[in-house]
């Protein structure tokens, strides 16, 4: 083996602090908010050249999204590791928007919720390709879910996010990090991992 295939091959270890920032960092990007840079003028992943981008920002697509990408989370990872990236995120969702309240952390947390309701996906045999699908029906239609839509434009914004398809972003990640407890870095530290990898987001899905 050369020791350039074993140098793509070795992972980084990334504490699940800075894994959930970088995360919600891109969420909010293609969510339509305007994120400061990491480093040197570059994007944190190459995710938002594979989604399209709102031209103006939207909490509630922000949740939808969060909400899909984030259910492979559980899958991807040891128990523990996955249970405090989770948490993670759900703690600095909000603050991620600047927003005060935690509405959009809500309204992801009911999405997820739903989801893991369902007795196939409980069971992990949906494929990825069809949970956005199953998320969709799980959510049900706007009359059914406005008690629990925090206003009126909600429930289409949800939708809009979920339509995307398939979740990528955490197993992009996992293909060059591992979570671990480790203490947190700065922001600057962190490399933009997927620009190899947007390519390939159609052969993941």
């Amino acid at each position: 083996m050369s020791d350039n295939v074993t140098e793509f091959r070795a992972k980084t270890i990334m504490a699940p602090q800075d894994a959930a920032l970088w995360f919600l960092r891109d969420m909010a990007e293609v969510s339509g908010y305007a994120v400061p840079e990491w480093h040197e003028g570059k994007r944190l992943s190459a995710y938002a050249t594979y989604r399209p981008i709102l031209t103006a920002p939207d909490p509630w697509y922000y949740a939808g999204l969060v909400a899909l990408e984030a259910c492979k989370i559980c899958d991807l990872f040891p128990s523990d590791m996955a249970r405090e990236t989770v948490r993670e995120v759900f703690a600095r969702m909000d603050s991620v928007i600047y927003r005060e309240d935690d509405d959009a952390s809500t309204l992801a947390f009911l999405i997820m919720g739903r989801l893991g309701k369902g007795a196939l996906l409980m069971q992990r045999k949906v494929p990825d390709n069809l949970l956005a699908k199953v998320m969709l029906i799980l959510l049900g239609s706007a009359s059914v879910a406005a008690p629990h839509m925090p206003d009126e434009t909600a429930h289409e914004q949800i939708r809009a996010a979920l339509k995307l398809g398939a979740p990528v972003w955490w197993m992009l990640f996992k293909r060059r990090h591992d979570l671990k407890n480790v203490a947190p870095q700065t922001p600057k530290l962190v490399p933009s991992i997927m620009a190899n990898d947007a390519a390939d987001a159609t052969d993941v899905a």
